[in-house]
């Protein structure tokens, strides 16, 4: 897998060498004490319903840049209504398959600029039988920060301009690849 952020392969190894019975591991061998430089751009959604899916870890780095309001929030919320269908059922998809999934988003800060970040999400399983889960890390990439498109109805959005799945090994018979209009060099 190539990825264009460094902490991203770093992330993507640190998982695969998780114990697992199965494609994914459970949640209590996820120990981010074992990786620090990684745990400033940690996210861990819950996957709680298709229109709910809980935003239960964000690291310090995300937490400065976009605010701790999305903590204990609806992810689905930062998506655009004409998108959080597709959004939830890619998704579902990671835990569901389960797959990996990477891409190149962009969302705004706190401070109404908007930032391209590579996005790296891998499923947990949830070792107390509850809702399953998608570990994230999310690296800011080297973009122009810009005020984002106009036509936006307010700043708390996420815009993605590439999007693959991951193979874990499971496959991905019926996945389907989801690419959008890219920015340059995304």
């Amino acid at each position: 897998m190539d990825f264009r952020h460094p902490k991203s392969a770093e992330f993507y190894r640190y998982w695969l060498d998780l114990p697992r019975d199965g494609y994914a591991p459970s949640r209590d061998s996820f120990l981010p004490e074992e990786v620090p430089s990684l745990l400033p751009n940690f996210m861990i959604y819950e996957m709680i319903s298709d229109d709910y899916i809980k935003i239960r870890l964000l690291g310090s780095n995300l937490s400065e840049k976009f605010g701790d309001a999305c903590k204990g929030g609806n992810y689905l919320d930062l998506v655009g209504k004409d998108r959080r269908i597709q959004a939830s059922q890619s998704l579902w998809t990671v835990v569901n398959k389960p797959c990996g999934i990477v891409g190149v988003v962009e969302q705004v800060m706190q401070n109404g600029l908007s930032i391209c970040l590579e996005s790296v999400g891998l499923p947990l399983l949830n070792s107390d039988g509850g809702n399953p889960m998608i570990l994230f890390q999310k690296n800011e990439l080297d973009c122009e920060k810009r005020i984002p498109d106009s036509n936006t109805e307010n700043l708390d959005y996420l815009k993605i301009f590439k999007r693959q799945f991951i193979d874990i090994g499971a496959g991905l018979d019926g996945v389907e690849e989801f690419i959008y209009p890219s920015l340059a060099d995304a």
